[in-house]
This record gives structure tokens, sequence and C-alpha cells, in this order.
């Protein structure tokens, strides 16, 4: 009986990644191509019941662990496991560098959730949030890859890959920082100036926190 669980379980697992491979590459064009819909549809996903969240894309936190992944893959086989970067020894294998990737770029989504329920005056519980984080994943997950991707980019020594490197890195910001400003205008009913003035500050902040918290963590190997 155990041994028909054990297979049961294989073969769900092994539908759902092949299922990954099919919607992966759907929910990343339908963010490119139609990223404030994506987030509408975030939230109302939420509002269906578990089952039948998501069933025709990737969640959002799946989609930007997917995204960072790849990029991360992309790395692996251009420059190496960690190219030029001395990293701390607990981020010295694939499993743990991977998902504090995942963890660094997580706070993206975070924090702009936190200012939208602030300008709406929302009470912040679990379920408030649960929203707009997810709503921001899939903004978030396109920006992380092509970060990702810029990094490993500017390593390889190939003619003018810092140029490509920071053309891409410049081209994702861009498109970035105009999804956060059309959707805190969209939804706290702001300016065009007020909204891109909230996204340009949120970002360089989230920036700030996580430049502070990696000056912390890299202090002891540069004393």
């Amino acid at each position: 009986m155990d041994f028909m669980k054990l297979l049961k379980s294989l073969e769900e697992l092994l539908y759902e990644v092949m299922v990954m491979l099919v919607f992966y590459p759907k929910t990343l064009w339908l963010t490119f191509r139609y990223p404030q819909r994506m987030m509408d549809y975030a939230d109302t996903e939420l509002g269906d019941v578990q089952s039948e969240q998501y069933i025709d894309t990737l969640s959002p936190p799946l989609f930007l662990m997917m995204c960072l992944a790849i990029s991360h893959a992309i790395e692996l086989a251009t420059v190496g496991k960690s190219g030029e970067v001395a990293l701390p020894s607990f981020l010295s294998s694939t499993e743990n560098l991977l998902a504090f990737r995942v963890l660094i770029f997580s706070v993206f989504p975070l924090m702009m959730a936190l200012r939208l329920l602030h300008g709406l005056k929302i009470p912040l519980d679990r379920e408030t949030l649960r929203a707009p984080f997810y709503a921001q994943c899939f903004v978030t997950a396109p920006l992380a890859m092509c970060f990702g991707i810029s990094q490993s980019v500017r390593q390889m020594e190939v003619p003018n890959s810092h140029l490509f490197a920071n053309l891409l890195l410049l081209l994702a910001l861009s498109w970035y920082l105009r999804q956060q400003a059309q959707w805190f205008r969209s939804k706290l009913h702001v300016g065009p100036f007020r909204s891109w003035a909230m996204s340009i500050m949120m970002f360089f902040l989230t920036s700030l926190l996580l430049i502070i918290a990696a000056a912390i963590l890299f202090l002891p190997m540069v004393t």
C-alpha cells in the first residue's frame, strides 16, 4: 500500500514538473504582454477556492522562483558557480544561494504591497497582504530574471558585454518601474507624477535596505 502511495506521489510530481514546462512560458509571455492584467488576475484568483486557483498559469510566488532558477542556471552554464563574487560559506551550495536570491527578490513585492495597504489605509494582516504581494510577484519575476542574466552577461569574456548587460538591466528596470507607477495610480487613484514618485521611492528604499543588510552580512568577510 505504501509503495502504491509512493508511485502515486511520483506520478503527481512528474505531472506537475511537465505542466510547469508548458505554463511557465505562457505565464512569462502574459506578464510581459499584459502586466497590469496579470496583477489584477492575481487578486481575483485568490477569491477562488484553493483547488481552482491559477489553473491556467503558474502561481505568482512559483513564477518568481522559476525565473530566478532559470537565471541561476544560466549563470552556472556561463560563468560558473559564483562568478567572480566571493560568497559567505552558508551560500556555497547551489540550493542555499538560490533560496537566498528568492528571499532577496521577495522583499520587493513585500515592500510594494505594504506601501499599497498603507495608501489604502487597510489594516495589515496575513490575508490583506496576500493579494498585493501575489500581484507584485508577477512583475518582480521578469526583473529578477533579467537582473540575473545581466550579471552573467557582464562576467562573460565577450566584446561589449558590460554594455549589453547595462542595457538589459536598464530596460528591465524601466519596465518594472512603469508597471509600479501604473499599479499605484490605478489602485490609489493618484496622478502620474505621484505614482511615479512612489514607484521610484519604494524601489530605492527597498534597494537601500537590501544593501545595508548585504553590508552587514558580508562585513565579516572583509574584516
